[in-house]
Parts: structure tokens; C-alpha cells; sequence
């Protein structure tokens, strides 16, 4: 990343950010391939089923971290710990357009047919990946194609310790859980029903999937707070009703 051209970009964009979750800023209409590192984003399917147990693949959901996205991100500052670009002009995947274009139904046909795409992200993506191409992809910097396809090739960024599969169906606190994951991991609960549970969980990475350690700020969505974080399992959510 240009760290220069990034700094001019924020001046001339400046008048499109704005606030989202609290601390966010988005820059809609930036260049695209202009960043400072990815975020490859996971959810943990049975919390997702927990929150929405009407959604597709919610009826039989698995205990797994489904891929949400990959997402371009500025660093953070000492007033903002989420700030991206969005919705990006001039990329590679429309064309160079001045707009952000739609996913091709051609490439979402193709990519949804490799296998090893459709272990990794939820039941019936269809509407993930149109959201996640015009809002993202668009801003990575390459085509259509290559944005999904890095779901697969940069997924060996999703890396923790073994032992997070014991706090499956239990809960832990947030120092418990830190250790069980790498430095350049960040994290989003839930909370629904008094409980805090374990919602995503975001690896910082460079363009090659490698640890970008550089910002420690990083807060996406609803903080974890300093108390019980629940892990819930499929096994034990409530029965979808039909």
C-alpha cells in the first residue's frame, strides 16, 4: 500500500465518511486497490443461527467458521478503530469504471460451482456474494473471479489453537479466548437474551495472507466485554420450527 496516496485518498474522500457502528468510518466511492491491509472475516455459524434461525442452512447448521468476507482496510487512529473503503470506483473487476458494478451471474455460477468454495461459506450465498462484491471486492483491486477465489486461497489465514474446540458448547473469558488465537485476530459478540456469544472473528492480513500486526486497534461490530463470552454448538440450539 501507497501509505502516501492512502493519506491523499482519506483528504479527498473525507466528505463521504461516515459514522456507522460506533468508530466507523466508510469511505464509499474510494479508489479501489487502495489499502492498508485485508481483513479476512469469519462468522461462527451457530451463533449466526442464533441470532437468525430463519436463514438458509440455519435448520442444520455446523460447528465451523464460515468465510464472511474479505475486506480492505485504512489503519486505525486514535478516534477510529474501523475504517475502510467501500463501494470502490476504478476497479479492476468493473471494468475501471467511475461506479462500483454488480457480481456477474456468470461468475457467481462459476465460482459457486468449485467445491472448495462452497465448504467454506454458508448454505445458498448468493446474496452474500453480490453484497460482498459491490461493497468490497470492488475495492481489493482485482477481477471478479480473483476476489472469491482468494476465500479459498487465503482461508490458511483462519488459524487458532486446537483447544478452542473444548470451549465449544461452554464459555470463557476474553484473555481465555485471546490466547487461543493469533496476534493479528480481532473479535465481534453478540449478545441476545443477556448473554454475551462469540460472533465473528477478523485475521488482519497482508495482500499474500500473511500476519499484518501493525494495527492492534481494530474493532469491528459489538465489542466483547469483560465477561462471560459463550461458545454455542449446533447441537444445542433450539429446533428450527416449519
Amino acid at each position: 500500500m501507497n501509505r502516501l496516496y492512502a493519506s491523499m485518498a482519506l483528504s479527498v474522500f473525507s466528505l463521504c465518511a461516515h459514522a456507522l457502528d460506533p468508530g466507523e468510518e466508510s469511505w464509499e466511492g474510494a479508489p479501489s486497490a487502495h489499502f492498508d491491509y485485508l481483513v479476512y472475516a469469519v462468522t461462527w455459524q451457530p451463533t449466526f443461527c442464533l441470532l437468525k434461525p430463519t436463514i438458509a442452512g440455519c435448520n442444520k447448521p455446523n460447528n465451523i467458521f464460515y468465510t464472511h468476507g474479505i475486506w480492505a482496510y485504512f489503519n486505525s487512529t486514535a478516534q477510529s478503530a474501523n475504517r475502510h473503503p467501500s463501494s470502490c470506483i476504478q476497479s479492476a473487476g468493473c471494468g475501471q469504471t467511475e461506479s462500483a458494478c454488480e457480481l456477474s451471474n456468470a461468475v457467481q455460477e462459476q465460482v459457486q460451482a468449485d467445491q472448495h468454495f462452497s465448504k467454506i461459506v454458508t448454505e445458498s450465498p448468493d446474496s452474500l456474494m453480490k453484497h460482498e462484491w459491490k461493497k468490497h471486492g470492488t475495492c481489493y483491486g482485482t477481477s471478479q473471479t480473483r476476489y472469491f477465489e482468494d476465500f479459498v486461497k487465503l482461508r490458511s489465514a483462519v488459524n487458532y489453537n486446537s483447544d478452542f474446540n473444548q470451549f465449544q458448547g461452554k464459555s470463557l473469558d476474553m484473555d481465555t479466548l485471546k490466547k487461543l488465537f493469533p496476534p493479528n485476530a480481532s473479535f465481534r459478540c453478540a449478545s441476545q437474551g443477556g448473554k454475551q456469544y462469540l460472533y465473528e472473528v477478523f485475521f488482519l492480513i497482508d495482500r499474500q495472507g500473511q500476519p499484518y500486526t501493525e494495527d492492534q486497534k481494530l474493532q469491528i461490530g459489538e465489542k466483547c466485554q469483560a465477561r462471560e463470552i459463550h461458545i454455542p454448538v449446533a447441537s444445542r440450539l433450539a429446533p428450527r420450527s416449519e
